[in-house]
């Protein structure tokens, strides 16, 4: 499991990481040219000098000073003209940073830098993929021409529209969505496409079929985890089950699932269900209390079709 704290933790210490290697990479280069660079060498003493001269002449008032820092000045333009015709970026021995905002310290006006929130933004999209591949699913390769022509494209296209809606204007008081319908009629992917646009707004997002999570509750019900899982479920800005009424259902699978359910209605907190039960299934399968809850405060949108799948098999057939 992964929480958004974790993701900003990581995002951070991988960034000052590269701050500390990119320092590295410029010290070792600037040995390596004061190595085979006499000429460099003298100059990158004498300004060494110069500069300790100037702190002199400062502090006792000479009027030498200004002599001082007009040959400093000279050195140094002298010594970027020789490090640019070496080939260091700017005349400088300086460090090739990530992020020029904050120089990958990760800080930027007293606040998080917006490369560390990139970052973690990544991460997590790259967590949510770790089983999925959510990469390969967005709103702009949802095909709607799968769909027959008239009323059941429109209805399809009706509810393409809101799921796009949805994940553009989610918050985490969001309503909670019931995708109903058979196989292959396109829930995964519309799912996947909102969850990788609302991941990528920073919101901490869990994507599981049933059974993983079920699994998951179960194995910590029993002891056996070494650390609980039930609050990520329970308190992710956005959870997303899939092919709820595939899993194998016991009495503590049965419990742990309506206690999520239940937990996240409470706390007003969005769930998104994938399912090809109608609410007279789901009952039979679960009882009325669950079918209740779900609902009762679920905007449920109906995929209608055919198999989506077995008709991109049948056309490879025909090339």
């Amino acid at each position: 499991m992964i929480n958004k704290t974790e993701c900003y933790n990581d995002a951070l210490q991988q960034v000052r990481n590269h701050r500390h290697f990119a320092i590295e990479q410029a010290n070792a280069l600037r040995d390596k040219l004061l190595t085979e660079h006499c000429e460099l060498k003298e100059i990158e003493n004498r300004l060494i000098a110069l500069s300790k001269e100037k702190m002199a002449a400062k502090v006792c008032g000479d009027r030498s000073f200004a002599e001082i820092e007009k040959e400093y000045i000279k050195t140094k333009e002298k010594k970027q003209q020789l490090l640019t015709q070496l080939g260091c970026e700017n005349g400088e021995f300086s460090p090739v940073f990530n992020c020029n905002r904050c120089e990958d310290t990760g800080l930027a006006d007293n606040q998080l830098c917006e490369c560390v929130k990139k970052l973690a933004h990544k991460k997590m999209l790259d967590w949510l993929c770790k089983d999925i591949p959510a990469h390969e699913f967005n709103f702009a390769d949802f095909d709607l021409s799968y769909y027959q022509e008239g009323a059941e494209r429109n209805h399809m296209e009706s509810v393409f529209q809101r799921c796009q809606s949805y994940s553009a204007n989610f918050n985490p008081q969001a309503n909670s969505l019931y995708l109903l319908g058979n196989t292959g009629l396109g829930k995964t992917h519309l799912t996947l496409a909102m969850a990788k646009e609302i991941v990528a707004k920073g919101y901490q997002v869990i994507y599981c079929p049933t059974q993983s999570m079920i699994t998951a509750l179960e194995k910590e019900h029993f002891g056996h985890l070494s650390h609980p899982v039930g609050d990520y479920y329970r308190n992710c800005h956005l959870l997303i089950l899939d092919d709820l009424g595939t899993e194998y259902l016991s009495p503590v699978a049965q419990s742990a699932l309506y206690d999520v359910i239940n937990q996240r209605i409470l706390l007003k907190l969005p769930t998104i269900i994938n399912s090809n039960l109608t609410p007279q299934e789901l009952e039979k399968r679960y009882g009325e209390r669950l079918v209740s809850r779900i609902f009762g405060n679920y905007t449920v949108l109906s995929f209608k079709g055919r198999d989506i799948r077995i008709q991109k098999q049948l056309a490879s057939k025909k090339i």
